[in-house]
């Protein structure tokens, strides 16, 4: 079976989808990903590789003619990409297409629709994903109009599932979750040995992530235990936040203690130099940071309001979940000052991410894969 996975651009800096492309080649199918991107691809993070069957197709791949090229780099700023795209699916002939994001399934099928199921995953809660699209007048029609011609859309968690369909009622929608790398033991986070340091894995961003709720929750207890330090690892985008982050740090008297480390390529090191994962994201789909960092075993804490978090993390069990930032603030007190709390709930932690294994995630897509294909026949 020939699966064509559409991902318009940064294809190879999302891991997710390096994952599980590979996943899918590895059970035998073919896997073809087709973005349009005059940029150089992404470095693959370490460990990282595309495995040897995958083709990828660049539909605007820079060539050696410098004129063909100005042109290619001035096409990449048109909005719509959508006869390119229908040309390859003429060519490959797909059983099956998968558009990454919602811009994917509209360069699909806005040239000319193709007779091929289509699935559409959502990467993020449905009413973030759809409302920028859904709730605004001057995209509303064209965006209905190219989500009418998905067959089936893909949810991260089954709460998710409603929410899909109270913008699709009559569509069909599935829950298959991100697969979860498991971590062997000996690779996974010694706890035993107390490091006296919280790490957070998310690009740097005040919205969503709200790294300063964080730093604001350590600055109040940072005083009763000395020597722990608060690293935050992720994209800088926003220097004026970068900013805005230190000053909290110095308001608390912690500048020396609050670190802004940037982007690693090696993120299992991060997980395992550290004791506490703190994540106080407003808003999630299903993170793979957050997943990873509790599968390498680590105590997390996190919002009951926050969609996703508050159902990876079992409240007391595999990590606490906090009402507001007064709450926060005495959690993540709880856990510095309880290195048996924090094995307990690491190895909690590690169990459940058990349920998340690639292999189960990858049987329900080859199900799904197989349910298209026999009843489009």
């Amino acid at each position: 079976m020939k699966i064509l996975l559409v991902r318009d651009r940064n294809v190879l800096n999302t891991n997710w989808l390096v994952l599980y492309a590979n996943l899918l080649a590895e059970r035998g199918y073919e896997i073809v990903i087709a973005t349009d991107t005059y940029a150089k691809l992404g470095k693959l993070s370490v460990g990282m590789t595309l495995h040897p069957s995958i083709r990828l197709i660049n539909l605007n791949a820079p060539t050696h003619s410098k004129l063909q090229n100005v042109w290619r780099r001035w096409r990449e700023k048109l909005p719509f990409r959508s006869r390119r795209f229908y040309h390859v699916i003429l060519s490959e002939k797909p059983d099956v297409i998968v558009c990454y994001f919602p811009t994917d399934l509209f360069n699909v099928v806005r040239w000319k629709r193709p007779q091929i199921p289509l699935i559409q995953m959502v990467h993020g809660h449905p009413d973030i994903v759809f409302g920028k699209y859904l709730f605004k007048p001057w995209r509303r029609w064209r965006a209905r109009q190219a989500f009418k011609c998905v067959t089936v859309f893909q949810a991260l968690l089954p709460s998710y599932i409603s929410a899909v369909k109270s913008f699709f009622p009559n569509q069909r929608c599935v829950s298959i979750a991100n697969p979860v790398a498991q971590i062997p033991a000996e690779q996974a986070v010694d706890l035993s040995c107390e490091k006296k340091k919280i790490i957070y894995v998310a690009r740097v961003e005040k919205n969503i992530k709200r790294q300063h709720v964080l730093v604001e929750a350590f600055g109040r207890v940072a005083r009763d235990f000395p020597g722990w330090i608060l690293e935050l690892w992720g994209l800088q985008k926003y220097p004026a936040y970068d900013v805005e982050l230190k000053k909290i740090a110095a308001a608390h008297g912690v500048s020396e203690r609050v670190f802004l480390k940037g982007y690693s390529r090696d993120i299992g090191s991060v997980y395992r130099s550290a004791d506490i994962h703190g994540f106080p994201s407003a808003n999630e789909g299903f993170s793979l940071a957050f997943a990873d960092g509790m599968a390498y075993g680590l105590p997390s804490l996190g919002f009951r309001d926050t969609p996703s978090v508050n159902e990876l993390i079992v409240d007391g069990q595999n990590g606490f979940l906090a009402d507001d930032l007064d709450d926060f603030t005495e959690r993540l007190r709880q856990l510095m000052s309880d290195q048996t709390l924090r094995r307990r709930m690491g190895a909690q932690a590690r169990q459940d991410m058990k349920a998340y294994a690639p292999n189960l995630l990858v049987d329900q897509w080859e199900e799904l894969f197989h349910s298209l294909v026999a009843k489009d026949k």
